[in-house]
């Protein structure tokens, strides 16, 4: 095990974009589409779901009368909202699946969906239900915490605002660790459960015995990645708007001329228009993310090798440009 002088988050970065460069130059239409692929499910997904938000406060219908919750129109509400769970519990698996896939197509310079997808389906797992718990373990403690500040009889009073004044920093530092812990286990442990050949603890075990003497390189990392990422987030937005309103605009006037010609007939065309739109933005808008998130991978396993040349995972720029189309 040895590591290379400097501070790790700045020495990755040419090695980072010599990598993406060899990777996806020149441009190759199945392996810029897989990595698509791949970027939108280890990209993450968010959105939520209140499952007692209903008219009148929640408890009544508008008449007064309690809600019928076999009621025609809830059941199909709560058959809807566990189509959209169980799709999202089906969508976290898969990413998490491809986050180790992911790692290995940079690692091999082979970008391919199924190669490795199966050998790696048991560890995606572990790593799926290890950020679950840890999340959920980390929020229960949030809310113990809450509940301990207005379960008291006492009401409002000056010890609990006092509480309360602590526990917001307090709450918001939890959110910052679960964010800090759960992006070393993507950036730093996956690569590791895969060299290592084992488990989500036991690679963290490793991973700790590398970071624990090197502090001050982990949080120059922590700080660097996370200002990287806004700054090529925002660079990525910009050329999805602009992708956007490439496509947006032709079709746009399309619609503008069908109106004036078919005046209240032209609905039809704009529902053709619409899903014309959607089925190319689509694409178009996940290739837009490739060359980033090929980069930020490249570039956290960059900073992984020169943490511990054991877990160097990465061939060099010309290895890796050998891909398949």
């Amino acid at each position: 095990m040895g590591m290379s002088s400097g501070i790790h988050a700045l020495t990755a970065i040419d090695g980072a974009v010599s990598h993406t460069k060899s990777l996806l130059w020149p441009f190759r239409a199945g392996v810029w589409l897989r990595l698509a692929v791949i970027a939108l499910f280890v990209g993450g997904f968010g959105g939520g779901f209140n499952f007692f938000s209903f008219p009148d406060g929640g408890g009544h219908a508008g008449s007064g009368m309690p809600v019928d919750l076999f009621a025609p129109g809830l059941g199909v509400a709560f058959l809807l909202i566990g189509i959209i769970l169980i799709l999202a519990l089906v969508f976290g698996i898969i990413g998490s699946i491809f986050q180790f896939v992911f790692v290995d197509c940079l690692a091999s310079g082979e970008v391919s969906l199924s190669r490795t997808f199966g050998m790696r389906s048991g560890k995606g797992l572990r790593l799926f239900l290890f950020q679950v718990v840890f999340a959920l373990l980390m929020v229960a403690a949030m809310i113990v915490a809450l509940l301990a500040v207005f379960l008291p009889v006492q009401g409002m009073g000056a010890p609990n605002l006092l509480a309360l004044i602590v526990l917001v920093p307090a709450a918001v530092l939890i959110l910052v660790c679960v964010g800090v812990v759960l992006m070393l286990t993507t950036d730093f442990v996956v690569p590791v459960m895969i060299r290592s050949d084992c488990g989500v603890i036991e690679g963290w075990r490793h991973a700790w015995a590398f970071i624990r003497p090197d502090l001050v390189n982990a949080a120059a990392y922590v700080v660097f990645k996370f200002l990287l990422a806004i700054v090529l987030g925002l660079i990525a937005l910009v050329l999805a708007l602009v992708a956007a309103a490439v496509i947006a605009v032709p079709l746009v006037a399309v619609g503008v001329v069908a109106g004036i010609a078919l005046g209240d007939a032209a609905v039809p065309v704009y529902l053709l228009l619409l899903l014309i739109g959607i089925i190319v933005a689509v694409p178009v808008l996940l290739l837009v993310q490739v060359p980033f998130a090929t980069f930020l991978r490249y570039y956290s396993l960059g900073v992984l090798a020169r943490f511990s040349a054991e877990y160097d995972l990465l061939k060099s720029p010309a290895e890796t440009g050998a891909v398949q189309a």
